[in-house]
Parts: C-alpha cells; structure tokens; sequence
C-alpha cells in the first residue's frame, strides 16, 4: 500500500514538472526590467533603471484572453537634468509620477507602478509590443 502511494506521489510531482515545463511562466523581475527600459526609452525618458523589483503580480482570465499585471519597485537614475512633463500622461505613468517634475543630474527616482501583460502563442507580449 504504501509503494501504490509513492508511486502516485511520483507521478503527480513528474506530470507537474512536465506541466511547468511546457506552460509559460509569468512574467518576472527581469523580464519586468526589460519591459519598463523598453517603454522608458520609446517615452524618450532619458533615466538609467538602476534597480527593479517584482512586488506582487495576478493572472487575470477573461472569456477572450489571459491577462497578467506586474507591480513593481524601480529606481531610476538621471544622467542629466530631466524634465518630466506629465501633459503626457503615459510618459509619467512608468516613472509613478501624478504630476510635472524636475530632476537634477545624478538624481534617483524611486518608483512605483503597474506593468501589463497578455498570453499569445509566443509568450506574454507586454504593453512595448514584445513577447518574453
């Protein structure tokens, strides 16, 4: 009896294995890093990210699609002053800004804020139009 219980036991643990191996993972702290440079520098946003932290995430399911959203912690260094105009409002969304801000060179921002992700064949393709 208790050989028919290991050997289920096994089995359950291999069929998960080969499961995860097969699905795709969510998204993660690198794969939240590549994302936010991507979009900081499409906004133009001339900041280095110098740290990146995943600090909660959920899979959303819809009848049309799998969705995933990433919180993050980020710190973002500016190499030289920046002006961070928030009449564009998804410039200032990625650097967790609600309104204008000045930045002094060598100045570090720490961030906040959401990332967006939705499954496709390829991957999760996130808000910079990439599947990771």
């Amino acid at each position: 009896m208790k050989l028919r219980g290991l050997g289920l036991a096994l089995a359950g643990a291999a069929a998960l294995a080969l499961a995860a191996c097969n699905g795709v993972r969510e998204p993660n702290d690198a794969v939240g890093a590549k994302v936010l440079r991507n979009l900081l520098s499409k906004q133009g946003v001339s900041g280095k990210l110098i740290s990146f932290k995943k600090i909660d995430g959920r899979a959303l399911k819809t009848p049309n699609a799998e969705a995933y959203e990433l919180w993050y912690e980020a710190e973002v260094q500016f190499p030289e002053a920046y002006e961070a105009d928030c009449a564009d409002r998804s410039r200032c969304a990625y650097l967790g800004l609600t309104q204008s801000q000045s930045f002094q060179k060598g100045e570090v921002l720490k961030a906040e804020g959401t990332l967006h992700f939705v499954r496709a064949e390829k991957g999760w393709v996130a808000e910079d139009q990439n599947a990771y």
